[in-house]
Parts: C-alpha cells; sequence; structure tokens
C-alpha cells in the first residue's frame, strides 16, 4: 500500500526509498558549518524510477555518486550523478533531484541501489545551535546540539525528511578534541577503517577525535540527533546513564536516580525496550524543549534541576516515547497525536504505576485545565485545535505546534479507555496496538480502523464520533471526569484567592491566609493551585497587590522550581505586578525553553507595563536562543526572526 501524502516533505519516499544511511560528519565549531558524506542504501518501490528526490535547506551540495552496492575490495568505481537543487521553498527547503542512470529505468520494485551526497550545512542550519564558550556552563569549550523535530533534519543532512520514511543509520563524527560526541545512536568502539575517506579534503588545523555510531533500529530521520561539546557521564544504572557538561553533571545524575525505574514500569506496560541503552542528555540552557526523545539518548533541559526530583515526569515522558513515537509513528505531521497523545497517555500510565492511581487522575485533571487554557488561547474555531490538522499547502509544522495534540489527544484516549470499561480492558489494547505497529508509520484512520477490530464485540464503540475528535476544532465533544482528591486542596485555595479580589480591585487575601496555606505540599499541588487560578482569572486579571501577597506568603521568588515560578508569572503580569516583571524577565534570559519563553513573552505582549519590555529583551537576548524558539517567539512578538 502506497504511504500517505505528506505535505511536509518535497522527497519521492514513495518511489525511492531510503532504508539506510552511513553519514561521515567533521564539525567544525568555529566555523559553524559541518562537512558530509552520507551513502544512501535505498529500495525501489516503484517501476523505473528516473531519480531520487531528497529534502534539503541552507546545505551547499558538492556532488552526488552511485556506488555499488555492498561496495569494497573489487568493486567498480562510484559513477558520478547529475543534481540539481530546485528553488527554494519558504518553509519546505530546496528538492535535491538526483537523475539515476539510464539502468534505473530497468530497476523492478523491491531493487536495491546506492547513492553518496557530498555536502555541507550553512551556520543558520536550522536544526544546529552553536554554542559559544561563554554561553555554556563550563565557559570554556563551545558547544554544538541538534533538534531535528518537526522538518529540521533536512538542514543537518540531506535525507527524506518524512517521519514516514524510516531508516536505520551509522556515523561518524571527527570533532576538536578534547570534546566528545554523542548521537541518537549506540556508541561504537573503534570506528571503522577509512571511516572519513570521502572527506580527505577536509583537513582541520587543530587535534581532533573520532567517534562512531550505530542505530540498527529504523527511525524517522527527525530523530536524527548529534551533540559535541565538554561533556562526562555518570551511570544510573545497568542500561542508562547521564551526560552533561562538568559542572552539572552531579546535579543531573541525582536528579535523574530514577529513570531506571520509569524505563521499567515503560517495558511492564508497553512491551520490550528494542533501543538497548537509555542515555540522558542534561543540555545548556538554550535547548528549546522541555525534552527530546531522540533514541538511545534523550535530550533534557537544565530546566528540570529543581533540586528535589520534582521535574521528573519530563523524563517519563520522553522514555514513553521510545514504544509511542519512536517504535509506533506517525506517518506524517498531521497525525502528531499518535505519538504525543499516547505518549501523555503511556506516561501518566508509568508514574500511575509508581505512584498509584491517584497521580495519574491528578495528572489528567491538570491536563485538562492546561487544554482548555490552549483551546482559550487559539480560539474554540481554530483549525489548529483540530485533533488532525490541515497541513496542505506547506504549512510549517512548527506553527501548528501546541498542547493540542498531547492533551487532546490523552483526553481522547482517556475517552476510549473508559468507553470499553477502564484500564483492564483499554491496558491490554495499548500493549497489543504497540505489537502491532511496531516499527511502522500509521494513520488516524488507520488507528481507527485497528481500535475497531480490536473492539469489535464491545457495543460501546458504536456511539464513537470518530469525525468530530479528528476533524472539529474547540474543545472535545464529550467531557471526560477525573478523580481530582489529590487536587482539591490546590483547587480551594485557588477559589478563596480568587473569591478575594473577584473584581480585580485589590484585597488583603483570604481571610486567615498564611504560608502554612501550602506546608508540605508537592510542586505538582503548587503549580494545580496557580494554574486554576490562572483558569479562574482568565476573564479579568487579579490585582497587583494580591499576586504580591501571594507571592510573599508562599515563598514563590525564593523556589528553584522553574514550573511553580511559570506559573506565578502567568497570574502576576496580566496583574502588571511590576515586582514580577524583572523575576520572569530574568526566566527569559537564562534559559531558551519554548513552554516557558512563548507564554511569557505573549504575556508581558498583552501587558501595558511589560509591552516594550518584551521587545527589549528578545532585542537582547533573541540571538542566543535556539533557532527554532528565536522564529516562535518572534511570530508571537509581530516580528521577523
Amino acid at each position: 500500500m502506497a504511504p500517505p501524502k505528506d505535505h511536509s516533505s518535497l522527497s519521492n519516499f514513495a518511489d525511492v526509498r531510503v532504508t539506510h544511511s552511513d553519514y561521515e560528519l567533521d564539525v567544525n565549531l568555529e566555523s559553524k558549518v559541518l562537512e558530509g558524506y552520507a551513502k544512501l542504501s535505498a529500495v525501489v518501490e516503484s517501476p523505473s524510477p528516473r531519480e531520487l528526490v531528497l529534502d534539503s535547506r541552507d546545505l551547499t551540495v558538492h556532488s552526488a555518486w552511485l556506488h555499488a552496492e555492498g561496495e569494497g575490495a573489487g568493486a567498480g568505481a562510484p559513477q558520478k550523478l547529475e543534481w540539481r537543487l530546485a528553488d527554494k521553498h519558504p518553509v519546505l527547503g530546496s528538492a535535491l533531484h538526483i537523475a539515476l542512470p539510464p539502468s534505473a529505468a530497468a530497476l523492478a520494485p523491491g531493487s536495491r541501489l546506492v547513492v553518496g551526497v557530498r555536502f555541507a550545512t550553512s551556520p543558520a542550519s536550522s536544526a544546529c545551535q552553536f554554542l559559544a564558550p561563554e554561553q555554556t556552563a563550563g565557559g570554556k569549550h563551545p558547544y554544538l546540539f541538534s533538534q531535528c523535530q518537526a522538518i529540521h533534519a533536512r538542514s543537518l543532512v540531506p535525507c527524506q525528511d518524512s517521519p514516514g520514511a524510516k531508516m536505520s543509520y551509522s556515523a561518524v563524527v571527527r570533532v576538536p578534541q578534547p570534546l566528545t560526541a554523542l548521537m541518537s545512536a549506540v556508541p561504537v568502539e573503534e570506528a571503522p577503517a577509512g571511516a572519513l575517506s570521502h572527506l580527505d579534503d577536509v583537513m582541520p588545523p587543530y587535534p581532533t577525535r573520532l567517534f562512531a555510531f550505530s542505530q540498527k533500529v529504523p527511525i524517522a530521520p527527525y530523530l536524527v540527533a548529534l551533540a559535541v561539546g565538554d561533556l562526562e557521564c555518570r551511570d544510573l544504572g545497568p542500561r542508562t546513564r547521564v551526560w552533561s557538561e562538568p559542572g552539572m553533571v552531579e546535579a543531573g545524575a541525582y536528579e535523574f536516580a530514577d529513570t531506571a525505574k520509569f524505563l521499567e514500569a515503560g517495558e511492564a506496560l508497553a512491551g520490550e525496550y528494542v533501543w538497548g541503552r537509555y542515555d540522558l542528555l542534561l543540555l545548556p540552557p538554550s535547548f528549546p524543549y522541555g525534552g527530546m526523545e531522540n533514541p538511545c539518548l534523550t535530550f533534557v533541559t537544565p530546566t528540570l534541576l529543581a533540586g528535589d526530583r520534582s521535574l521528573t515526569n519530563v523524563v517519563a515522558h520522553e522514555i514513553a516515547h521510545s514504544w509511542t513515537g519512536n517504535l509506533v509513528t506517525n506517518a506524517t505531521w498531521e497525525h502528531f497525536w499518535l505519538n504525543e497523545g499516547f505518549t501523555v497517555f503511556l506516561e501518566r500510565k508509568i508514574v500511575g504505576r509508581l505512584r498509584g492511581p491517584a497521580a495519574f487522575q491528578f495528572a489528567a485533571a491538570q491536563g485538562a485545565i492546561a487544554l482548555e487554557a490552549e483551546v482559550e488561547r487559539l480560539g474554540a474555531q481554530h483549525p489548529y485545535t483540530c485533533l488532525v490538522p490541515d497541513l496542505t499547502g506547506g504549512i510549517d509544522p512548527d506553527d501548528v505546534f501546541s498542547r493540542i495534540p498531547y492533551e487532546k489527544g490523552f483526553y481522547f484516549l482517556y475517552y476510549l479507555q473508559e468507553l470499553i470499561g477502564g484500564p483492564p480492558a483499554f491496558d491490554p489494547f495499548l500493549a497489543a496496538y504497540i505489537a502491532a505497529h511496531r516499527h511502522a508509520t500509521l494513520t488516524s484512520d488507520q488507528f481507527r480502523s485497528y481500535f475497531l477490530d480490536y473492539f469489535k464485540d464491545v457495543p460501546a464503540v458504536s456511539a464513537i464520533d470518530w469525525d468530530t475528535w479528528f476533524h472539529a476544532p474547540g474543545m472535545p465533544p464529550v467531557t471526560n471526569t477525573y478523580d481530582t482528591s489529590l487536587a482539591t486542596q490546590a483547587y480551594d485555595l485557588a477559589l478563596r484567592w480568587h473569591t478575594c479580589d473577584v473584581m480585580g480591585i485589590g484585597s488583603e487575601g483570604p481571610a486567615g491566609a498564611s504560608a502554612a496555606d501550602v506546608a508540605g505540599w508537592s510542586s505538582e499541588q503548587m503549580v494545580a493551585f496557580l494554574d486554576k487560578l490562572g483558569q479562574y482569572r482568565a476573564p479579568q486579571p487579579m490585582n497587583k497587590r494580591v499576586t504580591q501577597l501571594l507571592a510573599k506568603l508562599y515563598g514563590i521568588y525564593d523556589t528553584k522550581n522553574a514550573e511553580i515560578r511559570f506559573a506565578f508569572f502567568k497570574l502576576a503580569i496580566p496583574a502588571e505586578d511590576d515586582q514580577a516583571l524583572p523575576a520572569a524577565v530574568s526566566m527569559l534570559r537564562t534559559q531558551g525553553r519554548m513552554k516557558f519563553l512563548r507564554p511569557l513573552y505573549r504575556a508581558l505582549y498583552k501587558s501595558k507595563t511589560g509591552r516594550q519590555l518584551a521587545l527589549d529583551t528578545f532585542a537582547e537576548v533573541g540571538p542566543s536562543y535556539h533557532p527554532i524558539a528565536r522564529k516562535m517567539v518572534a511570530a508571537d512578538l509581530g516580528l521577523s526572526a
């Protein structure tokens, strides 16, 4: 069956599909350029192919070659191929058309060929962030990390940059001494002979080191990842370790000590962990996400270093991606909820296994609040609130990115679970779904077909309004009910603070309010309190006298927990709380996680006292953000990146 059309890729993987890539890479941190050679092993899918079309963006292509399959001693010399770069699409980049020789016209489906491409990246690669030494924790060495999701792999390597075009890969990477390279693959002890034979013309004027990697499990190209820096590691278990700059590695080892427990709980729910190692790379503060599920090496933000292991649910989320997203993958970005909705569901299942069913329900209830806030922000009729958005016409998947696929996707799966009889019926389905689709990609309609077949003897499934769930904007068509017993105290306190200042004209706070209100609370309860209060205050911001009193009573400015501070700033900025502005701006200056950046910049820009501050802060520190974050914040502020 032909794969679904991917509107975010210009490649022709439906005709000639790359199944394995061998990369040779030389990393020059001074010029901010990667010189590379990609040897692409492909299988013919359609009769008589005339060309191989790859995705690229801002790549310099030097040459293309046809290699003999199984090339080695005695094999013929590579044959030079004609190639051309098509005009640049503003979002999708430039299609690289590589003409196949006349002999390829005789190739039948199932035939194989190997094509090599000599290329170089641009210093402006949207996948790469190069950090000067002063931007790192250690301050002594430069640093590079990649972020290829959603369609940025094409600015790192020429590839078929679609989640539907899974491939295995191997790589040899040359970096300056004394730095270390890591990839989303298992390290190989020794680089193969002639490892950089296609980069003979690249001769670094400084001492170098070689690193080799092998990823035997086929992955979507967006999961190719590279990091280079002054890195050390600490073991967390027999198959897990944390990597970081030396100054942060001990903090990371403490914070992520429960990683092996998360991994074991994931296996109990979803089946065998097939990736070999599960390591974490604690990145510099400019990393734009909470985590990125790169296989074998999850990237995580240092904003998780709360000192009390209170924010490590992000690690549970990234571990869950080992099954939902990495092993079973959305066929195109329209079906992103199949990655993220399932992963939030599995993440909360993992947390529930370790902390009890009430913890699952608590997280679900908080997710429902986040979903309602996101729909409110975007607008109930906005097409990007659809579970399956329309990306035809070359829409940038980054522009569609929001909490919708995460929380609306989870909401849908929870609805399905309760409809067919709860976890005793749904948990076996979850394991069976993953087993049936491992290494595959699928669409929402394929999920529907599998679900309906699995539960064909359950009459309740006939009530599911699939079309509304998938394609209607706004909140879901059914309202879920969660057990909020763990959140009751937080919600009650939020209501007290709300009612003490209903009109937003100020008060002395709730009667009898004191620090004892939150004594012994978890950080999740504090965030639940602040988020629920934010939900109450959406129509009418609080008075700044009240937010200032709240911050003083509950020690908001004393906490190291980034989630608590962020939740408070979302209240205080609309209140025009001038005491909160310096601390909020400090958060914008010291980390680049988009979860925090974008809402804080939007809130500042909408406020009277913060509008110019938002523009001035972005003008100053925007260049230090990752290119993806810089682009998205600029759009939020009505600026060109």
